[in-house]
């Protein structure tokens, strides 16, 4: 049995590839980090743990029996043709209590108006006026909407009700209308809107999902606030713009984004439209899972994985 990595490991992951080679002498581990031989490589592997694959790639990997994805998100992979070929996916969701707690330290940020008081401060202003435009936004007793109520979902509304906030889930096809924290749990994506104040994002991307947030609907999030830290392409990118430089949505934090750094060293700005000229705009580099807790867990999540397929196969 061959198992590739795609990609160079980090130190991080030795440890734990060390202790799967111990445990499973008779499979041959690989690592490629050339992508010029990703196709070569793949042409006799039983599995593969990647965070991309092309069709191409998936078309030249005759004996694949499974992909294993050391994250979430599932959008990099031609999912269909997996299903057609009977290719097991496994993934984790071993960061999700990680995402959800930048999720909501990104809530807080924006609504307590961190951000703008920081850079004040810096240039010795003091925003103690009583004036409206000086304070910042509570979250309790608030009403939030969670787009996309699953594993991260569930750590939001965990984290936000201390707080009194009255929390409404949305999941296509939900099996159950509550929850332990979810006071209320739709398919209904309107009713969500209407009954949030708070918008969590935490959508993957697919085809039903992309641009959810569109030009059609961006007047229903008048005096909102959205967090994103899904997909930046669930929300179409210039209508989340007019709509926060126009008024209709009162904020947003945002961490997933539409343009990414690729090799070039060179600094990259995150969106066609700028975003960090808005006062009401906190930003992150796509960093809700990249402390070293979520890093460590999602490889222990993944290194189990990879057990379970092993023993599921003949060696």
């Amino acid at each position: 049995m061959k198992i590739v990595f795609l990609s160079k490991l980090s130190k991080d992951w030795e440890q734990y590839v060390n202790q799967l080679r111990d445990e499973f002498p008779g499979v041959e581990f690989i690592e490629n980090h050339d992508p010029e031989n990703r196709i070569n490589v793949l042409k006799d592997s039983d599995a593969v743990i990647a965070g991309k694959i092309t069709t191409e790639e998936l078309e030249n990997a005759a004996k694949l029996k499974a992909v294993i994805v050391p994250f979430t998100g599932l959008n990099n992979f031609p999912t269909e043709l997996l299903k057609e070929r009977n290719i097991k996916i496994y993934n984790t969701h071993a960061n999700a209590r990680y995402v959800a707690e930048h999720a909501v330290t990104l809530a807080f940020a924006l609504l307590g108006k961190v951000i703008p008081f920081h850079n004040d401060l810096k240039k010795g202003i003091w925003s103690r006026t009583k004036e409206t435009d000086d304070m910042w936004n509570s979250i309790i007793n608030k009403n939030a909407g969670i787009m996309g109520y699953g594993h991260i979902g569930r750590y939001i509304a965990k984290y936000l009700k201390p707080f009194g906030v009255h929390i409404t889930g949305f999941r296509r096809n939900p099996e159950t209308s509550s929850d332990e924290y979810a006071d209320v749990i739709t398919g209904n994506f309107d009713d969500l809107i209407k009954n949030s104040e708070i918008i969590f994002n935490v959508l993957p991307l697919n085809p039903e999902t992309k641009h959810i947030i569109n030009p059609g609907n961006i007047d229903k999030f008048k005096g909102k606030y959205i967090i994103t830290v899904g997909r930046g392409e669930t929300i179409h990118e210039e209508a989340l713009y007019n709509g926060l430089t126009n008024g209709i949505i009162k904020g947003a934090a945002i961490d997933v984004w539409y343009n990414y750094p690729g090799r070039n060293p060179e600094p990259v700005m995150p969106a066609k439209f700028p975003f960090w000229e808005l006062p009401n705009v906190v930003m992150s580099p796509h960093k809700s899972s990249h402390t070293a807790g979520a890093v460590t867990a999602m490889i222990d999540d993944t290194c189990e994985n990879i057990r379970k397929f092993i023993k599921t196969h003949t060696v």
